[in-house]
């Protein structure tokens, strides 16, 4: 890890201790993806479910809740907020199978969470392709099941996340305050990207790129002002390349056709998981965007999550111990009103 691992924030004598909630963990819904290769929609994922996690052991938490609740003691983490796993988004089906997909793993969650309340919140699943169905839903899940937002792909089966289909969806999701917690599911032009692992290195943050282009240029955050999003993998690679995207909107008028201010102004509106592996990325981030925009996430149980989120939080230079201590899960508390 670049720059080093600094002392645990919550360590004696960094001050109170608060609770180190973890944004970005997923959680899989048994028997569904039988359910959808049963029912002959094309691309059924089952095959490929574990595909993102080489460690046997930690197989085991995608599914076990003991399991996981023993990995979040193993990395510190006292709370979870689990969202469905990719590739549990079902965005294929028709509307009466994506319908029941997405209840069913509604009520799974809200029955982990109501089992273990105090380790666990809830983001559910919604079908998007159905958008008035999905509001439905939406209202079923942030009512009657007590969850806090939604999982959403940054593409709904190559409808992109600008489409106007979706304003009552996003109207909705304004109006309950529901978080929209954009996180990709694989790249949708992935033929370059077969060798090295490239498809999740570099094709998941590509996507979110691409889908948080087309939210900002499309004014989807200047028509909804108060839109909970949160994305994941610290956002992909905008953030970094942000200068570029406001040279295209001072020099270019069709990039000025939907929105009044330059894209860097609406990532403030937007909250980044931490899910960057490297602290000089965090550093700069919490710098663009301001660190209470920043929310800790571990991606656990793949592959690509990270197995010291308090480490990794304390090592960013330029953090101040209480701008620390909220990212570590005060401010995913307020976000999703935990408290």
């Amino acid at each position: 890890m670049a720059g080093g691992r600094e002392k645990d924030v919550n360590a004696p004598g960094g001050g109170a201790r608060r609770r180190i909630i973890d944004i970005h963990g997923h959680i899989h819904t048994p028997g569904l993806d039988a359910v959808i290769e049963a029912a002959g929609v094309p691309g059924a994922p089952a095959k490929r479910k574990m595909s993102g996690i080489s460690d046997p052991a930690l197989r085991r938490v995608l599914t076990d809740v003991d399991a996981r609740i023993e990995d979040m003691a193993r990395i510190g983490v006292d709370k979870t907020v689990l969202s469905p796993a990719p590739p549990q988004a079902f965005y294929r089906a028709d509307a009466d199978l994506a319908l029941a997909l997405a209840r069913a793993q509604n009520d799974h969650i809200a029955e982990v969470v109501a089992a273990h309340p105090r380790r666990f919140a809830g983001l559910g699943a919604v079908p998007l392709q159905h958008v008035a169905l999905a509001v439905g839903e939406l209202e079923r899940l942030m009512g009657e099941l007590g969850l806090k937002g939604v999982r959403v792909n940054s593409n709904i089966d190559r409808m992109e996340l600008d489409d106007p289909s979706l304003e009552d969806f996003y109207a909705a999701a304004e109006g309950l305050g529901a978080l929209l917690f954009l996180h990709p599911q694989g790249f949708t032009d992935a033929e370059r990207l077969g060798d090295y692992f490239m498809s999740n290195v570099v094709g998941q943050p590509l996507e979110s790129t691409l889908a948080l282009s087309h939210i900002i240029f499309a004014g989807v955050l200047e028509r909804f002002p108060d839109l909970k999003i949160c994305v994941a993998h610290g956002g992909g690679f905008l953030p970094f390349y942000i200068g570029r995207f406001d040279q295209a909107y001072a020099k270019r008028p069709e990039c000025r056709e939907n929105i009044t201010k330059p894209p860097s102004d609406y990532l403030r509106q937007i909250y980044f998981d931490t899910v960057l592996f490297d602290a000089r990325s965090l550093a700069y981030l919490a710098g663009l965007v301001g660190p209470g925009r920043l929310v800790m996430g571990t991606d656990r149980p793949y592959d690509m999550s990270e197995a010291d989120p308090v480490g990794f939080i304390g090592s960013a230079e330029g953090l101040t111990d209480a701008e620390k201590h909220d990212i570590l899960g005060a401010t995913t508390a307020r976000l999703l009103d935990l408290n």
